[in-house]
């Protein structure tokens, strides 16, 4: 069994991009390396003028090109993967001589192609499935209405940002996708799952079992902890909600907006001395609509964008409360980190959300795409300062039991070394 491992990391992005899935493949090299291991980072180059091969703080990222639009830009879509995938094998080959094992950071194309040359080097292949999508199958989709009269074409999303799970999302988006998806039900390949339910979303699809592990995401939880000399004063009118997310149709912002809409425009009594805020950090393709929503809904005065940010771990530090309103989820690193730095916390009942919160003990849940019953929760945390708290102590408590970052790399790293002691076997 090999101590002391040379890992290869595929990821779909990886920095200067930024996305849930490429922020864990980041956190894991870097704890690796703290752990004794080798790694390097093979990722896409998105952009013509990105270097080819560079190294961000000791860490070895070497980039994988294909056809770029006149802006430089690489393209992607139904036929751009082919390419794409042509180069990145290639690039994985090259490299065999230097890694021991593939771990591929999302299920896509990319997988599939780590899968044939881990069949042909004989060496393991683990998969990250990130997200099991939402239970709803949909071609299409659009933003949530709710009270608003708007315009059917303006809260339209365009179908990439709809589709539910990964698996689908392949099979009916990159040419040959559903020959792959067979493929990698064949294959050794194993597959590292973050929830609960996305085993049986696996499963459902026809993925054995025995070779799906799950291990969630950590959360470094030096960095990410309760400042106590940051958090604000219940003696003091200000309440301010933080929610960090992509503005994407998944992560159901729109359904937040809605949700403040109603505790907004409710009877204030309950609130005549409180100052609420909405702040929200994040990019993301929705921006325009859902800022339209914030001013159709007149609470642009309570609600800030707050667009991308180098400084979130004191904003959570500084916030009153946390809210995520997801549709889907795979295990959103931006709870944990929440739950981490003892903030009360609200989620929708999705994967890997529910598997972090108890509800009522450590955190709120609350059913996805119910802005009713997401503001109840937004109240219970900013009237009930007790409350608050005690889901707070309970949230950061849960977090160092079972979601260190260095805990969930060393569970990582046994679980390599049993793939590899097998291979040798």
């Amino acid at each position: 069994m090999k101590e002391h491992m040379r890992i290869c990391l595929v990821s779909f992005m990886f920095a200067p991009l930024v996305g849930g899935a490429e922020v864990r493949a980041e956190k894991q090299a870097r704890q690796f390396q703290a752990l004794g291991q080798d790694v390097m980072i093979v990722t896409l180059r998105h952009n013509k003028e990105w270097k080819r091969t560079e190294r961000l703080d000791n860490l070895p990222i070497i980039r994988v090109g294909g056809i770029y639009d006149r802006k430089g830009w690489l393209r992607l879509g139904k036929y751009g993967h082919l390419p794409i995938d042509v180069l990145l094998f290639l690039q994985l080959w090259q490299l065999r001589h230097q890694y021991d094992l593939l771990h591929v950071c999302q299920l896509g194309t990319i997988a599939a192609v780590a899968a044939l040359v881990g069949k042909m080097t004989r060496k393991p292949v683990v998969v990250s499935v990130p997200s099991s999508g939402s239970d709803e199958r949909q071609q299409a989709a659009s933003l949530m209405a709710d009270t608003l009269n708007l315009d059917s074409d303006f809260l339209k999303v365009d179908f990439r940002e709809a589709m539910a799970g990964d698996i689908a999302y392949i099979a009916q988006s990159a040419l040959g996708g559903a020959a792959m998806i067979e493929f990698l039900r064949k294959s050794d390949t194993f597959y590292h799952i973050l929830s609960n339910r996305s085993l049986a979303y696996l499963t459902l699809q026809g993925f054995r079992a025995e070779r799906i592990t799950r291990i969630p995401n950590g959360v470094d939880t030096e960095k990410f902890r309760p400042l106590a000399q940051c958090r604000p004063d219940s003696r003091r009118p200000e309440r301010d909600i933080l929610c960090v997310t992509r503005l994407q149709y998944p992560k159901g912002v729109d359904v937040l907006l809605h949700a403040w809409a109603r505790l907004i425009h409710a009877p204030a009594e309950w609130r005549t001395q409180l100052k609420l805020r909405l702040l929200i950090v994040g990019e993301g393709p929705l921006r325009p609509q859902l800022e339209r929503i914030a001013a159709e809904h007149g609470i642009q005065d309570s609600v800030e964008f707050l667009g991308l940010r180098r400084d979130v771990v004191n904003l959570l530090q500084e916030a009153w409360g946390f809210v995520l309103p997801s549709r889907w989820e795979g295990m959103p690193n931006a709870l944990l980190e929440a739950m981490a730095c003892g903030l009360p916390c609200i989620a929708t009942r999705v994967s890997g959300s529910e598997d972090i919160i108890n509800d009522g003990v450590n955190g709120l849940l609350v059913p996805p795409l119910q802005p009713a019953e997401l503001a109840q929760a937004l109240r219970r945390i900013i009237e009930n300062p007790d409350f608050a708290q005690q889901l707070a102590k309970e949230g950061r408590a849960t977090i160092m039991r079972g979601y260190q970052l260095t805990a969930i790399a060393e569970r990582l790293l046994k679980f390599y070394q049993y793939l590899l002691k097998s291979v040798e076997k």
